[in-house]
């Protein structure tokens, strides 16, 4: 059971169970960083075995307890520097068409219905997104706001924030840069969890003065299962990138 609160300073490495995926496994942590990891957890409304498996997901080669680490500090450098700006305010839409579609300059093609079946959290498998070779393109997203533009990213892809030099975990789709694009971004995603099932598309974005076309995979999560979409797992592949 991890503790709420810290009692007395202990740098002594302690073992704890955690479930990834599907998959439990062991960690041994200090028990000041477990305190830290539930409490990051509580805040965004996750358990500590979710929250495990998102950081997983995006996780370079190496220890899973490094990667702990590095999250938690990215985490509350990002809450003490207050550095993601308010987003600009939209109005709520609903668009779920199929087929070709062009909104506001970013085309998305090639759409594909799927069982209106929600699974849950727990079915996310970061070994098979390695696998894959989405390591580092992956978002997760949370979208249990009623507007899609306050959607937040939780995990932002390493990849796809080096390849836009900027990571936009913590931050909203309203935070994402150019009026058009996350426009499109936030109407991408609230139809996603309108439908209640996936989205694979191809998407033709031009940002500023760089143009990405890349296939976008848009699964909808829930918490335990239930009707109702809370989460967006988001994956990417670039098929091509030009200035």
């Amino acid at each position: 059971m991890v503790a709420t609160a810290m009692q007395g300073y202990n740098t002594r490495l302690e073992t704890y169970a955690v479930k990834i995926g599907s998959r439990w496994t062991t960690i041994r942590l200090e028990h000041e960083i477990m305190v830290a990891l539930d409490e990051i957890a509580r805040e965004l409304g996750l358990t500590v075995n979710e929250l495990c498996t998102e950081i997983a997901i995006d996780r370079p080669d190496g220890s899973f307890t490094s990667a702990l680490r590095v999250y938690i500090v990215s985490y509350y450098r990002r809450r003490l520097t207050g550095s993601h700006e308010p987003g600009l305010a939209a109005r709520d839409r609903d668009r779920a068409a199929e087929g070709s579609d062009r909104t506001d300059g970013v085309q998305r093609r090639n759409e594909r219905r799927a069982p209106r079946h929600v699974p849950s959290h727990d079915m996310i498998n970061p070994d098979l997104l390695r696998r894959l070779g989405l390591s580092g393109l992956v978002h997760t997203v949370d979208a249990s706001a009623t507007d899609p533009m306050n959607y937040r990213f939780r995990v932002f892809g390493r990849r796809v924030a080096e390849i836009g030099a900027r990571d936009f975990a913590g931050c909203r789709i309203a935070d994402l840069p150019g009026r058009q694009y996350r426009d499109a971004a936030a109407a991408d995603y609230r139809a996603t969890v309108t439908m209640r099932a996936p989205r694979l598309q191809e998407v033709d974005a031009s940002v500023g003065k760089s143009r990405r076309v890349y296939q976008r995979l848009i699964v909808p999560f829930s918490a335990d299962g239930g009707p109702k979409p809370d989460r967006l797992l988001v994956a990417v592949s670039y098929q091509s990138l030009a200035s």
